[in-house]
């Protein structure tokens, strides 16, 4: 049995900072930079961006401790525009060598933190202190830019995404931030660089961009009626919203979060798989009968395809050249050439199938039917049905690894984990059956439909979602049970996924990974080795914003005139005023401009209202706490750029009839 890459590392670097005495921090100067041209000493890795991207920066920091030669610097983001400046985008690159021969060092683990720098460089017990309390996880001393973080993200049964930082230790898991969302939402997809997260939501209110790095809302697009699956193209330019309410995808610009085009593509609910490296995207209409080929350079139809209705689910394959759709009415799988985007044949299973997904390689695509408790496996190198694997429990969803395939049960308390290997073998597949949770995830309405496998950025394991239990296990390959559990702070996640914002080798001898700069000034940027037993202190400096950047903050401020701290009295009505002030050189708001949430916190009931305009140029709404507890106050105006969530919120406290005053904290 083996514990995470994650979790070695970090418990081996907690002892070797207790064993501080061993190891120093250091800003010695660098020798000179060799001259341009200059041939690198053998074995030296390569230029680092021919790997993460960018121009080399003028300011690399370099020292050298116990036989290594470490750099660092910071480079703009391809295609920003040269740009490494306050609050903007930039790679982070370490390039480790062996100080005498050159050599990359390969296969570390680096952690990695920045901070601003208020007055003088601490000194080597002060550099040794501050990684101390990074490795701690304490909220009173915390990094400006942290490279290590692996932070998860859930879609709740309500109307919040929780964001939970479980690297330091289960026991001390945190709720980092809980993002609330103008409604419930549907299904949800990170951007390949990690910085935004879409989020399709009910009730009409389109899709929510989140700021991931902010954990704030940043816009709400208009889409189609009723949208439900949300997918971001391979190259991240654009996001693509199955509206199952009018038979659309909206394809939306990932910059400037616009609708680029509606595509009509016929009735019924959509499915999104991208093809031939993300040119082509391939959607399902499960009423229109036909699957819709669409090259996603020009946003034009190229080819519909009749399969007949009951679509359910698409994946495609590269390496197959072939698209298959599990048809839940027909029982089978229709399997598409790419290349000709025609019908090339189609396989038989069985009526209920629902689910269909390529393994990592490529090869193999396993079949999901929760009406049959079944796992069908086909071949793509022969377009035929390999296994056919039974005694699940209503498998619903899939994940995979590269050495498994992480089956739901969704009628049971367990997760079955194909040995992917075993496919290659003659004789029986290796299937091994792990306890997870309480109860089966059918106790829950929110199980269905949703993605309850977070893959570990390691590639070992999976930290998977119990709606029932309100909870989330982690698993590492090799364990016959989850090392640990992350609580869900009394709420069902649907699905979840993990943000991986930690330092990766790109080539030898080179980590890198994306940040966001804050402020200008200097900063220290402290390093631990713990493979190596090597701690050390570095510098980078990030430069006042020279270029106009984006401007994504809400366009008004809003003052509550109300005590938050009152509370207020269960069944009697109160008027809660706020002040809300526009932005100059914006017009006034009007009160048709915004909207009031007030909800129970964390769960349970909801009410929006729209507020009334005041003589004295304020605004108000009439709130009756229908139960004691704790209730969160907040505004939104789309029209002034403040979605709901962008702007910070009041709490609210409820007690029995006869424990408020009478003026309910009104003034």
């Amino acid at each position: 049995m083996r514990a995470s890459a994650a979790s070695r590392r970090l418990s081996l670097a907690a002892g070797l900072l207790g064993a501080a005495a061993s190891m120093a921090c250091s800003r010695r100067e660098p020798p000179p930079l060799p001259a341009a041209g200059a041939p690198a000493p053998a074995g030296a890795p390569a230029p680092a961006e021919a790997a993460v991207g960018g121009e080399p920066s003028a300011a690399v920091s370099r020292i050298e401790r116990d036989g290594l030669s470490i750099a660092f610097e910071l480079r703009p983001i391809p295609g920003a525009g040269g740009r490494l400046e306050a609050r903007s985008d930039a790679t982070a690159v370490f390039t480790i060598t062996d100080a005498a021969t050159g050599a990359p060092a390969r296969d570390l683990s680096p952690l990695a933190w920045m901070t601003r720098r208020a007055g003088a460089p601490p000194d080597d017990a002060g550099c040794q202190e501050k990684i101390k309390s990074f490795m701690a996880g304490l909220i009173s001393v915390r990094p400006d830019v942290d490279m290590n973080a692996s932070l998860l993200w859930t879609q709740n049964d309500d109307n919040t995404l929780s964001v939970i930082n479980s690297q330091i230790a289960f026991s001390r898991s945190k709720l980092r931030s809980l993002v609330t969302l103008a409604a419930g939402s549907t299904s949800l997809a990170l951007h390949p660089d990690g910085s935004r997260l879409y989020v399709t939501l009910q009730n009409g209110r389109g899709l929510a961009v989140v700021d991931t790095r902010r954990s704030m809302v940043e816009a709400n697009v208009p889409v189609g009626a009723d949208p439900m699956r949300v997918a971001v193209a391979p190259d991240g330019r654009t996001v693509w919203v199955g509206n199952d309410g009018d038979g659309t995808v909206s394809v939306v610009d990932a910059r400037v979060a616009e609708v680029l085009k509606t595509l009509h593509v016929g009735a019924g609910h959509h499915e999104i798989a991208f093809s031939d490296g993300g040119r082509t995207a391939w959607i399902t209409s499960r009423d229109a009968g036909s699957v819709t080929a669409v090259d996603t350079g020009a946003l034009e139809p190229v080819a519909e395809i009749e399969i007949g209705e009951g679509a359910a689910a698409v994946a495609a394959s590269d390496a197959a050249g072939a698209v298959y759709v599990a048809n839940e009415q027909r029982g089978e799988i229709a399997i598409l050439d790419a290349g000709r985007r025609a019908l090339s044949s189609r396989v038989a299973v069985k009526p209920g199938v629902s689910a269909v997904q390529f393994e990592p390689s490529g090869r193999f695509a396993f079949a999901l039917n929760p009406a049959k408790g079944e796992v069908s496996i086909l071949d793509a190198s022969t377009g035929a049905l390999a296994h056919t694997l039974a005694g699940f429990a209503s498998p619903d969803a899939i994940a995979f690894t590269n050495a498994y395939a992480y089956v739901r049960n969704l009628g049971e308390n367990r997760v079955s984990l194909i040995e992917l290997p075993s496919l290659q073998r003659p004789g029986k597949l290796a299937v091994i059956e792990v306890q997870v949770g309480q109860q089966a995830p059918r106790a829950s309405k929110s199980a269905r439909s949703a993605a309850p496998f977070a893959l570990l950025p390691e590639g070992n394991g999976a930290v998977i979602a119990s709606p029932a239990d309100k909870a989330l296990y982690y698993y590492v390959e090799g364990m016959m049970a989850p090392m640990g559990t992350l609580s869900n702070y009394d709420r069902e996640p649907r699905a979840a996924l993990i943000e991986d914002r930690t330092l990766k080798e790109v080539q030898p001898g080179v980590y890198a990974t994306t940040v966001r700069l804050g402020e200008a000034g200097a900063y220290d940027v402290e390093l631990l080795l713990g493979d190596r037993r090597v701690a050390a202190c570095l510098e980078a400096t990030v430069a006042p914003s020279g270029v106009p950047v984006e401007d994504r903050s809400p366009g008004l401020t809003v003052e509550p005139l109300f005590d938050g701290s009152v509370e207020l009295e269960v069944a009697k009505p109160v008027t809660l005023r706020f002040r809300a002030t526009p932005r100059a050189p914006a017009p006034p708001l009007e009160a048709k401009e915004m909207k009031v949430m007030i909800f129970r916190f964390p769960i349970g009931f909801r009410d929006v209202a729209l507020p009334r305009a005041e003589p004295d140029g304020a605004f108000s709404v009439t709130f009756t706490p229908p139960e004691p507890g704790r209730y969160r106050f907040m505004v939104e105006a789309e029209s002034r750029k403040a979605p709901l969530g962008a702007l910070p919120y009041v709490d609210l406290h409820a007690g029995s009839p006869g424990a408020a005053p009478a003026a309910g904290g009104a003034r």
